[in-house]
């Protein structure tokens, strides 16, 4: 979300630049049925118009006078056309503070429709990764199954593979009684050992130093294609992924996207579904110089790559050291996120490997299984069902100072905290415009089971990494800190 800051000192902001030719028009009639006609009791009768401008469209709008923080009407003009999405505050004076919070608030209203209608699209359209050869294209197999389970349990946070292992003693206990806990322990143990080659099997693409390329073919849907999808089942995009994997390459080369374009457009025809070449969309991605540059900024060795076709902007890493490690990449990621982006998250992923954390997790639940069975079980039998509450409660803690310490690695090794919270800001826009102007969140996300801090938080506090040269000497203990004092102060602001 923009800040305060940079509106105060100009009347234009841009939102997105680069926009898909095909969402232009579908992004004017989004922001139109979605967003103007939600604000029509806000805005002054007839002021409304909307306009083809070149190669684009124009909104314009008044704003009513609306209490205190705005005194006054305000004009707003909103451009959509395929070099940006802008917005505009025509005759705005820069410096009156009473509109700041009105223009602010306008800017990240116009920032989460933007965003929610490209999330829209997402859902609905079909996505191919495309590797540097045939054998390393997405083709789903017999595995399918096992996959989309170590799809779950990875993806996100190494928290969530052993808060698994503590959902598993829960019925393991009533089996195997007080051996539960070594049994556990051995499998938590294999599972950290051989985590690394378990994400690595995620993804049927595998950037390497001799295959660096990765593509994304996104086909938008329409009617038709729904249609047809829900009358042949989903089957058919096996099918249509084992068809192309095996005709086509990553590349950058021009003439290669036109025939790749080609290729999807037969393969699809084939099953009965209608594409154009406008509804297809193709971007090729240096993926392992990414991750390669922002492993030498750490010293270490570049892990293993490999990328899941999933249209969740996303990425996690895991493994026992940086020999033993894998940084898998979400398909939405590479789709959603420029070079500056993806390497700041990057940095977040390899800051978790740095800093050991899925050894810190093992050690952490280990604990907890040992001291449930042999220091505290009283305190278990008394609380009952409360105390499973507190375990999980205390692993998330844990979870939320690795992630905040993974924050500062990126922002301090890497150097962009700035791009590290505009990837925050489009993977988690809804959550932070609820944080944003409701105060009630901004505390209710704090006790929320996730291993992960508000992302109000997140980005506020890595402001204060902008410029900043000099290292930061023991980022776990800061980020406890920092963990803290968020929290209180989120407390005392409700």
């Amino acid at each position: 979300m923009e800040t305060a800051t940079a509106i105060e000192t100009t009347r234009r902001v841009v939102i997105e630049r680069d926009i898909p030719e095909p969402a232009v028009a579908g992004l004017v009639e989004f922001i139109d049925r979605y967003y103007i006609r939600s604000k029509t009791r806000f805005i002054q009768d007839l002021s409304y118009r909307k306009t083809a401008s070149g190669t684009g469209f124009e909104l314009f709008w008044i704003l009513k006078p609306f209490g205190s923080e705005q005194a006054a009407p305000l004009a707003v003009t909103l451009k959509i056309s395929k070099a940006a999405i802008e917005l505009d505050f025509p005759g705005l004076d820069p410096s009156n503070k009473p509109l700041r919070n009105a223009v602010e608030r306008t800017v990240d209203e116009i920032e989460a429709a933007v965003l929610s209608y490209f999330q829209n699209i997402k859902t609905t359209s079909l996505y191919f990764v495309i590797g540097a050869s045939e054998e390393h294209s997405e083709a789903p197999d017999q595995r399918g199954i096992m996959r989309n389970v170590a799809k779950r349990i990875f993806t996100g946070n190494t928290t969530s593979l052993f808060l698994s292992f503590i959902l598993l003693s829960f019925a393991l206990f009533f089996i195997i009684g007080v051996y539960t806990v070594f049994v556990l322990i051995s499998l938590q143990l294999v599972a950290l050992i051989f985590s690394d080659k378990i994400v690595y099997r995620i993804g049927s693409v595998r950037p390497d130093a001799e295959r660096p390329l990765v593509t994304i073919v996104s086909v938008r849907s329409n009617a038709e294609t729904l249609k047809s999808i829900s009358q042949h089942g989903k089957k058919i995009l096996s099918q249509i992924r084992e068809e192309i994997a095996r005709s086509a390459t990553a590349t950058y080369s021009a003439s290669a996207n036109e025939e790749l374009k080609s290729t999807v457009i037969g393969s699809l025809l084939r099953h009965g579904i209608i594409a154009s070449g406008k509804e297809i969309t193709i971007k090729t991605r240096d993926v392992y110089r990414i991750v390669h540059q922002v492993s030498e900024k750490f010293g270490r060795q570049t892990p293993k790559i490999t990328i899941a076709n999933t249209i969740v902007s996303n990425a996690s890493a895991t493994g026992i050291s940086s020999s033993r490690s894998t940084v898998m990449i979400t398909a939405g990621s590479l789709e959603d996120l420029n070079d500056d982006e993806l390497e700041a998250v990057i940095g977040h992923e390899l800051g978790h490997v740095a800093g050991h954390d899925p050894v810190i997790l093992f050690a952490a639940t280990s604990f907890e299984f040992l001291g449930r069975f042999y220091l505290w079980l009283p305190v278990l039998l008394s609380l009952g069902f409360f105390y499973f509450l507190l375990a999980f409660g205390a692993i998330y803690l844990i979870g939320k100072f690795l992630e905040t310490r993974a924050d500062t690695e990126s922002a301090v090794v890497v150097g962009n905290p700035e791009a590290l919270s505009s990837a925050l800001t489009k993977i988690g826009f809804r959550q932070l415009y609820r944080e944003k102007y409701n105060p009630g969140a901004k505390l209710f996300d704090w006790f929320q089971f996730d291993p992960h801090p508000p992302i109000y938080f997140r980005i506020a506090r890595l402001s204060k990494y902008s410029g900043k040269q000099e290292p930061v000497k023991h980022t776990f203990l800061v980020s406890i800190r920092d963990i803290v004092v968020g929290f209180f102060s989120a407390l005392f602001q409700v």
